[in-house]
C-alpha cells in the first residue's frame, strides 16, 4: 500500500473516533495536573491541538486538560447525589492493563557500534561495525528489549505486548501488521508462548536499508486503534529509532505525524514514547514533538520545538558521555514503570447526573481486614519516592499511585482500592 493511502486510511479513523467524544469532569485548583516532570505524567502534551485537516479535533475541554474518550471500560457510579452532605458511594477499581506495541528502527546504520566506539558520522559513512569485538547497536537493543520484556512477566496485572519493525521490506517498507501480534503474557518466564515468539523475533532480525519512521508510526497507531476491542486498558506505542525520516520527505508530513499523535494521546487513549539511539541527534526536535504530542514529555517545559536541535521531551540518549547500553535499560525501566503504573479510572457520573467534583475524590486501599485512606499528595511528583499519595492526571480522568504508596499496593496480593465519591478529598499539607 503507498504511504498515501495509509495516511488516508488512518486520518478517517481519527475522524470516525472523534465523533464520540465525551466530555468528562472539570478542572480545580486542588486537583491539578502531576507537577513532576519525566515520564510519568503520562498523559496530556499539548502538540496535537487545533483543527484537523483531514478530520477531527483536540479541543480543550475549558479546565486546562482535554476531552477524553477513556479506556473502554468507564466505571459508572449509581446513586451518587452530588446535594448531599457527606453522602460517599464506593466505587470498586482495578489496576488498568497495559498493551504496549513495540516500534523499532531494523534498519542498516543499527549494524553499527555505538558511540564512543564509533561516531554518528562514521556510522552514516559505512552502516558496518568500526570494532567487530563490541556489540553494534542492534545488538545491544535486541537484549535490552528482551530483557525488558522477560521484566514483564512478574506485573500484575500482566501486560500484552508486541512488536513491529521498520522498515519491513529491507528499503523503505511501512509494516502493515506487528511482526508480532499484541498479546497477553502469562506471567511463567520459563514457558510463555507470547515471550518465546517475541525472542525469536528479535534473535531473527537482519538491519538493512532506510528509516520511514512517519509511515511506520501511523502504521502502529492504525494497528492500535483497529484493534481497540481486544485490549483492556491503556495503550502504548514505544517508538525507538537510531536515525532521521528517509523515506518521507514530503512537505508537512512530520507535522501531519506530530498531530496524529496528539489525537491518538487525546482521543483514543494511545501514548507514544520515543527513545532516540545514537544516530537520531538530527531529529531531536521531531522526536521530542512526537513523544510532547503523544502524552509522555519528559516535563511540562520540555523543548518541543519541531526544528529545535536540542529538543528534549522524548528520551534522548545521545548526549555526549551517554552510555547506551545504559541508558537503554534505564528507559525501559521507566517505561514499564508509567505503562504498569497504579493507574485507575476516575468514575463516570450516571447518565443525566453532573460531573464527579475532583475535589470530593478520595481513594481507600483494603488489605485482609484493616483498611487505610491514601492522601491526595500534590506537594512532590508522582514519581518522587517521597510521596506519599495519590495524584490525578493532566486530564483529571485518571488517578495515580504515587511513590512507595504504588509499590506497596503492587506487591500486595490481597490489596483492593476503592474510590470514594461525595466526600472532602484527603490531601497531604503543602
Amino acid at each position: 500500500m503507498k504511504l498515501s493511502s495509509k495516511l488516508t486510511i488512518i486520518a478517517g479513523v481519527f475522524a470516525v473516533s472523534a465523533s464520540v467524544v465525551v466530555a468528562c469532569g472539570s478542572s480545580s485548583d486542588s486537583g491539578g495536573a502531576n507537577p513532576g516532570g519525566g515520564a510519568s505524567a503520562g498523559a496530556g502534551g499539548g502538540g496535537g491541538s487545533g483543527a484537523d485537516g483531514g478530520g477531527g479535533m483536540i479541543t480543550p475541554d475549558g479546565g486546562g486538560g482535554y476531552i477524553d474518550v477513556g479506556t473502554g471500560n468507564d466505571v459508572v457510579s449509581e446513586g451518587f447525589d452530588p446535594d448531599a452532605a457527606c453522602a460517599a458511594s464506593t466505587v470498586s477499581a482495578t489496576l488498568t492493563p497495559a498493551n504496549i506495541l513495540f516500534l523499532i528502527d531494523r534498519t542498516g546504520s543499527m549494524n553499527c557500534n555505538a558511540p564512543p566506539t564509533q561516531t554518528s558520522a562514521n556510522c552514516n559513512n559505512n552502516p558496518t561495525k568500526v570494532n567487530p569485538n563490541e556489540p553494534s547497536k542492534w545488538e545491544i537493543t535486541r537484549d535490552a528489549l528482551s530483557q525488558a520484556i522477560q521484566g514483564l512477566e512478574a506485573s500484575n496485572p500482566l501486560p500484552s505486548v508486541g512488536i513491529m519493525y521498520f522498515n519491513s521490506d529491507d528499503f523503505c517498507g511501512i509494516p502493515s501488521q506487528p511482526n508480532v501480534e499484541v498479546g497477553p503474557l502469562n506471567g511463567n518466564a520459563s514457558n510463555d508462548p507470547k515471550l518465546n515468539a517475541l525472542q525469536l523475533s528479535l534473535n531473527g532480525v537482519v538491519p538493512k536499508g532506510e528509516t520511514p519512521i512517519i509511515g511506520s508510526t501511523m502504521s502502529a497507531f492504525q494497528y492500535m486503534h483497529s484493534h481497540e476491542a481486544d485490549f483492556t486498558g491503556n495503550r502504548f506505542v514505544v517508538l525507538l529509532t537510531d536515525g532521521a525520516e528517509t523515506c518521507d520527505t514530503r512537505p508537512g508530513s512530520k507535522e501531519f505525524l506530530i498531530q496524529k499523535a496528539g489525537e491518538a494521546a487525546n482521543l483514543v487513549n494511545i501514548r507514544t514514547f520515543v527513545l532516540g539511539a545514537p544516530g537520531s541527534e538530527e531529529e531531536r526536535g521531531f522526536l521530542s514533538a512526537i513523544a510532547h504530542a503523544g502524552g509522555t514529555a519528559s516535563s511540562p517545559t520540555c523543548d518541543h520545538d519541531l526544528t529545535s536541535p536540542n529538543g528534549n521531551c522524548h528520551m534522548d540518549m545521545t548526549l555526549p558521555g551517554m552510555d547506551f547500553a545504559d541508558q537503554l535499560q534505564k528507559n525501559l525501566e521507566a517505561i514499564s514503570s508509567v505503562a504498569l503504573s497504579c493507574e485507575f479510572d476516575v468514575p463516570k457520573p450516571a447518565p443525566g447526573q453532573p460531573p464527579v467534583d475532583p475535589t470530593k475524590v478520595n481513594v481507600k486501599y483494603s488489605s485482609g481486614s484493616t483498611s487505610e485512606y491514601i492522601p491526595q499528595d500534590n506537594t512532590v511528583a508522582c514519581d518522587d519516592p517521597n510521596n506519599q499519595g495519590w495524584q490525578y492526571d493532566s486530564t483529571q480522568t485518571k488517578i495515580l499511585l504515587c511513590g512507595q504508596v504504588c509499590d506497596k499496593v503492587k506487591s500486595d496480593p490481597h490489596a483492593s482500592i476503592s474510590i470514594e465519591l461525595g466526600c472532602q478529598t484527603q490531601v497531604v499539607p503543602k
